[in-house]
């Protein structure tokens, strides 16, 4: 795909994301303000989502030098046009031998961070990256009159398509001045979900800790991870955005992205101190990472200790460099970019400078097809589209629901997330709109009407007139899933009338429903194995989502069985599943009603696959760039549990092996212990070593639909000598007598019948039957079978 847009020509960019991450309330907003020059207010004042900063610092690409941009001055239409308007101006003035240069602008607009006036501007990214409120857009809209009247001064805007085309197809154009945009991602845990939509490996990484504290000291009043029952520590905290960042960057380059970590608080520590708690921190970091297999993204050799709040802190000089060194290491520094898509993004950005937010794909169309540089065919612009996407400048979903729109600032997409996901300190006071936060936080749903109620706020304005697009896909990433309900008479499914949030359900597990129902004696267990220590919470209530769409969710003791990393559903009237996290397992018990020994093979292999399959997908998402395919390599591996559901042997092990003995409960567990979850569902006969049913099963009265399945494997010259075996000889004789040209009518009225009289109608009678008739037993193994699982779809 990029290959095809490069073969018009290329132009060099220079732009780079540096995306600031780490545990709520360690200084991660007072150092990015810093870095970019702005002043630190006073006060903790905790992020809300993801706040960025653009258009305030870069670097120059000859020198290195660090950059602070008057933000005065800065305006997202002069980034775009400043690529065509500096290379004219360096044709022009190398045509004057004798005239000493001067600044490519008239204002004075780029500063060094030693006072200097720099020459060039900004570099180029066609996007207004300010939040998408009606506020920011009246400011802009009141800044283009004056921008035109400058640009004027200079050009015409039929000038600059001239020049731009002349630049073009000359091939010389090079950036001089390099951006760099901070991402300052929320650390509370309501927004962990969100974050995988903007993280990308074109992008530095920082993750901040607060070096005051100790890494393995316990951080108060935090809920920690989903399923992560180990203390809440600053430790835990960098594990969790290592795994999260490598989790939902794809591997385009080898060691890419780079993470560079960054203690905090250093004013807190005495100053005789510093170097000793420096030391301690990252021998501590670098112990916690040792045997981590995303190492070579870790930059461990830097070993930084700020005072995020004391711009005359020297350290601050020292990180600058690290991200400048990092920053010219990075492969989409200095990256080619497609001469093809200017014309285009030049029209996108002038639209986006105006404060529009989204475009049909027929506007953007026809877009293309007025341009008077250069028309990209119908394939060049779906290459576009999508290459744009995976650069972050357009969110573009090429699905068949919501391929007909773009989402041409991609800010947008952060306001929309943070509309309704966000921490309980940001809650609308509003009464009605703050009750469905309550509702969200308590049971984890929100109504369609309750969610557009919230876009009706006039920070959200933007997002009421797309508000089905938009809500489309809130439900393609999973951060909404549909809530399924039946008819209970007729079994029909009802309209939906709720969905669920699952980010935002905070609340643990309280009941008793793991204690008393999924227990060794009713249900089996395997494991998804992660890498890494921690699953990025993300992942799991994806997964969570997706179960929402195919279960119905489980009451218990008058609760829905959905909480933070936990969930319970009913699959039949016989079983139950439940998918639930610890650490770096996602655990999936089936649980049957009465017995283990009962639970159909089918059903459990079954669900195991849907579940591979989504999480599969679920990956498939996070690895779906322009330029890599999907490493063959599953992110998980499976396990299944001993019969006392707490060890485990991994899927790889137990198919070389006959038996297994756990080490913990030292009992021996044969290959059909874990053969329930891997039923051949295409064979009709038993795999080799299938030893029959359990005596759970053979223990159990066949129901009418066994009965029926059972009624048709027997042959009608065997009948006689069944009827024999099961003492139903003279009623045989009736039934038979009644049914003369249907037989296997009469086979099953006959089976009913033994069913309703005789105290002794269970699998074992029948198993009992078969062998003293020199049948084999495994006639019944393929009764109890299911050929599709219901699933409620």
């Amino acid at each position: 795909m990029l290959n095809r847009l490069l073969g018009s020509g290329t132009y060099v960019s220079y732009d780079m994301r540096c995306m600031v991450t780490g545990q709520f309330a360690v200084g991660k907003s007072s150092l990015v303000k810093l870095l970019a020059g702005d002043v630190v207010p006073e006060g903790r004042h905790p992020t809300d989502g993801i706040s960025l900063l653009e258009g305030r610092c870069g670097l120059d690409v000859e020198t290195r030098s660090w950059i602070y941009i008057d933000p005065e001055t800065y305006d997202a239409l002069d980034v775009v046009y400043n690529k065509v308007l500096m290379t004219s101006v360096e044709e022009d003035e190398r045509k004057e031998e004798k005239t000493p240069k001067k600044p490519h602008l008239s204002d004075p607009n780029l500063v060094r961070s030693d006072g200097k006036v720099m020459t060039a501007g900004p570099s180029q990214q066609p996007l207004a990256a300010k939040p998408s409120s009606s506020q920011i857009s009246d400011s802009l809209s009141k800044r283009i009159p004056e921008l035109k009247t400058h640009m004027k001064s200079k050009m015409t805007k039929e000038e600059i398509r001239k020049r731009m085309e002349k630049v073009l197809k000359s091939g010389n154009y090079k950036m001089k001045v390099g951006r760099l945009i901070f991402w300052d991602f929320g650390g509370q845990y309501v927004y962990y979900t969100t974050h995988q939509t903007f993280m990308t490996f074109r992008a530095l990484f920082l993750v901040v800790f607060d070096g005051s504290k100790g890494l393995h000291e316990l951080v108060p009043d935090v809920l920690c991870f989903p399923g992560q029952h180990m203390t809440p520590t600053p430790a835990v905290f960098l594990q969790h955005w290592v795994n999260s960042i490598l989790t939902y960057c794809k591997v385009v380059y080898v060691g890419i992205p780079k993470i560079l970590f960054v203690a905090t608080h250093k004013d807190k520590i005495p100053v005789e101190d510093v170097e000793s708690r420096r030391e301690e921190l990252y021998n501590g970091v670098e112990e916690l990472f040792k045997d981590h297999e995303g190492r070579n993204h870790l930059v461990l050799t830097q070993r930084i200790f700020v005072n995020a709040r004391d711009n005359t802190d020297t350290e601050i000089e020292v990180l600058k460099k690290a991200i400048t060194e990092l920053t010219f290491e990075h492969p989409c520094w200095g990256e080619k970019m497609p001469n093809a898509c200017v014309p285009l993004e030049l029209e996108i950005a002038e639209l986006v400078a105006e404060g529009k937010q989204i475009l049909s794909l027929e506007d953007v169309e026809e877009l293309n097809a007025i341009s008077k540089v250069s028309v990209l065919s119908p394939d060049q612009l779906k290459d576009f589209l999508n290459f744009h996407h995976s650069l972050g400048k357009i969110v573009y979903f090429d699905t068949p629901q919501l391929k007909d729109f773009v989402i041409i600032n991609p800010l947008l997409m952060v306001e929309v997330m943070r509309s309704f996901v966000t921490d309980k300190v940001f809650w609308p006071e509003e009464k009605k709109i703050h009750e469905t936060f309550k509702r969200m936080s308590k049971y984890g749903t929100i109504r369609r009407e309750d969610l557009f109620l919230i876009w009706e706020q006039k920070d959200f304005s933007a997002i009421l007139p797309y508000k089905e697009f938009i809500f489309n896909s809130l439900i393609y990433l999973d951060i909404l899933a549909e809530q399924r309900r039946y008819d209970t008479s007729t079994g029909s499914r009802l309209p939906v009338e709720n969905f669920f949030v699952p980010c935002m359900v905070t609340e643990r597990n309280t009941t008793n429903f793991m204690d008393k129902e999924c227990t060794p004696e009713r249900a089996i267990c395997l494991a998804f194995l992660f890498k890494g220590t921690i699953i990025p919470p993300a992942l799991p209530n994806r997964l969570i989502s997706a179960c929402l769409s195919m279960w119905t969710v489980k009451q218990y003791e008058g609760r829905q069985l959905l909480f933070s990393g936990f969930i319970g559903l009913s699959f039949d009237k016989s079983h139950d599943i439940v998918v639930c996290v610890e650490g770096n397992k996602i655990l999936l018990y089936i649980v049957h009603r009465t017995s283990s020994g009962l639970i159909v093979p089918d059903i459990a292999t079954g669900v195991k696959e849907c579940l591979v399959v989504t999480m599969e997908r679920i990956s498939d998402f996070y690895h779906s760039t322009v330029h890599a395919k999907r490493s063959q390599q599953s992110p998980f591996h499976i396990e299944y549990s001993c019969s006392n559901l707490k060890c485990f042997i991994s899927a790889e092990e137990a198919k070389q092996t006959n038996g297994w003995i756990c080490d913990k409960h030292n009992q021996t567990h044969k290959r059909r212990h874990w053969r329930v979850w891997n039923q051949d569902q295409t064979k009709e006969q038993c795999e080799e070593e299938c030893q029959g049913l359990s005596d759970d099963a053979l223990s159990k009265t066949p129901s009418d639909i066994e009965l029926l399945r059972f009624s048709n494997h027997c042959e009608s010259n065997k009948m006689h000598e069944l009827v024999t075996h099961l003492g139903m000889l003279g009623i045989w004789k009736d039934v038979e007598y009644n049914h003369p040209k249907d037989i296997q009518v009469a086979k099953f009225l006959l089976l009913s019948k033994w069913k309703e009289i005789k105290a002794k109608s269970n699998f074992k009678t029948l198993s009992e039957a078969l062998i003293n008739m020199g049948i084999s037993t495994h006639v019944l193994c393929q009764v109890r079978r299911i050929i599709k699982a219901e699933t409620g779809k």
